[in-house]
């Protein structure tokens, strides 16, 4: 099943209906009288857990078309799962289909409706709704009792949070074979299979959204021909420093050797090179800013220094957008353009999540198996499985164990369910043995993040010396208060943490830091001028301005008493020149004094999780024991250990999405020469 240019999907987008408040239904369209029978037409009613309990659609249809669509939520919470229950029943009608994108912030009760409405559709199609709903009893995994804890620890929740299916699938409704299936299609996934096809692998791609998704912007890679070779070993001693000592050495080899091979495919193949002038004019995605550097001498990013004396390390780091577009952008262009390129031999498969993988006796993967949007199961025969699915943010209980540090806070994905994590496990593959890293910053909130600006939580009191970078910033802020604002998760309706404002006045080009002017700040002013918001999400901005104090911190949502008494506080320490209170460097210690005044509210949420599976230099899955399984590898924030501390490291700007990019290349290399 290839992916089709034109869809009833999309033709049907053209015929829905006014919306109600939680039941919509559709036009019917003058042609599907002439149409196959699709459906058994009457209405169908299944449900599926929320977060605060069951979630029922109902659903319509006639012999072709979902009719109507009615969500009771009324047991999630109102201001998000509830009010998200109307957004969703359009989306259903939109689509024709269960399979839809879902609401941010809304992941919970997004995925529970997608649930309950694909049973409706099986009922509809008169499949057996238990077959569908066999992944959500909470089926329990074999797993001999000698393995160790790491190998045991998957739960019935994870699974239940996920779309893998534990019980033995044996009906399916097609059966596709194939040299290499991808199964993600993201920064590291689109790269594998465009690989593969070029080295002339028919290749089949599954993707879990019905559109490529990749976050960020920014990628970078060693250039080792601009590297001197001991450069490189101190490097590597640097990066494994940031990591906390954890790093896999094979892994930082991998990438050292073949980073720069693959960012300039990457760049190749998206059209942004020197002889387009940096900008592909078809995708609208250019290379708007460069943070490449050279380390050599003495470098530091602020509080870590290292010496790599003369000694020279060149590095490649291209931004990729602006915004809105992004490296998901850059990665759509670059499959599209590779679908008219190969043809058959690059099947892409959207709304297609991978449930389950095939192995044979030995333990090597032979394959795996998709379900589509309409409930079906689909068999992939392949001599390599490249799991591309992404991290695990979006599930609550691997959370709770791999990464305690973010479960208080909101997430700026969905859908990353740990799909892959569990599907490698169950394989024979091992979680990280450590606690898992995470990146954690807010580059959208407005400008300023790295200045030791005044910073207040949001009871309006000071809580850190501010030269504490944003990047590591999360780390304090578990221990300040939660905050309740907007863009914020299921899992924290009544307040999340990450939160804080920064605040500074007018005469801030004059600080010791001197930040961003005027007329680029206005870009980020949420209640001024919206003509101005280019290359920003407007919907995340906020940053504010302000005559006073008080009406400033009215506008950032702080006690106006309260953060009156912190600034003057601060005010009485930047005269005396010393931080009493938190040992901030004299030279960073500006009075707040001339208006107008400018504070900035960030929302510190997880962009993602960079741990995984343990793998090899080749990107293939290993046993705790070291031992390759044949036949499946693991890339991008699935595949580690190649981070390793608490947070992700931001020596180098772009390093995850290079990362990404690069073991999606010798993955897809790799996979193809077996």
């Amino acid at each position: 099943m290839s992916n089709r240019q034109v869809s009833r999907r999309d033709f049907l987008r053209t015929a829905v209906g006014t919306v109600g408040v939680t039941a919509l239904s559709s036009i019917p369209m003058m042609a599907a009288a002439e149409e196959a029978a699709v459906y058994t037409p009457g209405t169908y009613t299944a449900s599926a857990d929320g977060i605060n309990g069951a979630v029922t659609v109902t659903m319509t249809f006639d012999e072709t078309n979902i009719m109507e669509v009615v969500i009771d939520a009324s047991g999630e919470t109102e201001s998000i799962g509830g009010a998200a229950a109307d957004t969703l029943a359009s989306q259903i009608l939109e689509a024709q289909s269960a399979e839809i994108d879902g609401v941010s912030g809304a992941t919970i009760t997004s995925n529970a409706v997608k649930k309950a409405a694909t049973q409706c559709v099986a009922q509809a199609k008169g499949i057996d709704v238990s077959v569908l709903t066999e992944s959500t009893e909470k089926a329990t995994i074999a797993i001999p009792d000698d393995t160790s804890f790491v190998l045991k620890d998957l739960l019935a929740e994870d699974i239940n949070a996920s779309a893998v299916v534990i019980s033995e699938i044996t009906d399916f409704a097609e059966e596709i074979d194939c040299d290499v299936v991808v199964c993600g299609a993201g920064a590291a996934g689109v790269v594998a299979a465009v690989t593969a096809a070029e080295e002339g692998q028919k290749v089949c791609l599954l993707q879990k959204e019905s559109v490529v998704v990749s976050q960020g912007n920014c990628a970078s890679a060693v250039l080792k021909s601009e590297s001197t070779e001991l450069g490189l070993k101190k490097w590597i001693h640097e990066c494994t420093a940031f990591n906390a000592w954890r790093s896999k050495p094979d892994l930082l080899r991998a990438y050292i050797d073949n980073s720069e091979e693959a960012l300039n495919w990457v760049c190749e193949k998206g059209g942004i090179t020197e002889a387009t002038d940096w900008t592909n004019e078809a995708t609208g995605v250019s290379k708007y800013q460069d943070t490449s550097a050279v380390f050599t001498g003495v470098c530091t990013d602020g509080v870590n220094t290292y010496d790599y004396g003369e000694e020279v390390v060149t590095t490649f780091a291209p931004w990729f957008g602006p915004k809105p577009n992004n490296v998901g952008t850059l990665m759509a262009g670059i499959l599209s353009d590779a679908q008219e390129q190969y043809g058959d031999m690059l099947e892409v498969h959207f709304s297609t999540p991978v449930v389950q993988l095939v192995q044979a006796d030995d333990g090597s993967v032979t394959g795996c198996v998709g379900q589509d949007e309409e409930g079906n199961y689909i068999k992939f025969n392949a001599k390599a499985v490249i799991l591309a699915t992404g991290a695990y943010e979006n599930n609550p209980t691997m959370v709770r164990r791999f990464c305690p540090d973010i479960e208080a806070f909101d997430k700026k994905v969905y859908h990353r369910t740990g799909d892959g994590n569990i599907l490698a496990i169950a394989a024979g593959g091992c979680m990280e043995p450590a606690a898992h890293s995470k990146v954690m910053h807010d580059f959208d909130a407005g400008l300023m993040y790295d200045e030791p600006f005044l910073a207040l939580n949001m009871e309006g009191e000071r809580f850190a010396n501010e030269e504490v970078e944003m990047a590591y910033i999360s780390n304090i802020l578990r221990w300040q208060p939660s905050f309740q604002g907007e863009n914020m998760d299921d899992d924290h309706a009544d307040g999340s943490k990450g939160w804080y404002c920064q605040i500074y006045d007018n005469d801030y080009m004059n600080y010791a830091t001197a930040g961003v002017p005027e007329v680029v700040m206005q870009r980020y002013l949420k209640e001024e001028d919206a003509s101005l918001h280019e290359g920003v999400f407007e919907y995340l901005i906020d940053t504010f301005r302000a005559d006073t104090i008080e009406e400033l911190a009215e506008k950032l949502g702080l006690p106006v008493e309260a953060t009156v008494a912190s600034v003057e506080r601060y005010n009485e320490l930047c005269e005396t020149g010393e931080d009493l209170d938190f040992g901030k460097k004299a030279e960073y210690m500006n009075k707040i004094q001339t208006a107008p005044f400018w504070g900035i509210r960030r929302h510190i949420r997880c962009s993602s999780i960079c741990a995984g599976v343990l793998t090899d230099g080749n990107s293939r899955v290993i046993t705790e024991d070291g031992e390759v399984i044949n036949g499946l590898y693991a890339v991008g924030n699935l595949g580690g250990q190649f981070f390793g501390g608490a947070d992700y490291p931001f020596f180098q700007t772009g390093l995850s999405l290079g990362h990404a990019f690069t073991f999606g290349r010798i993955a897809g290399k790799h996979a193809s020469a077996l």
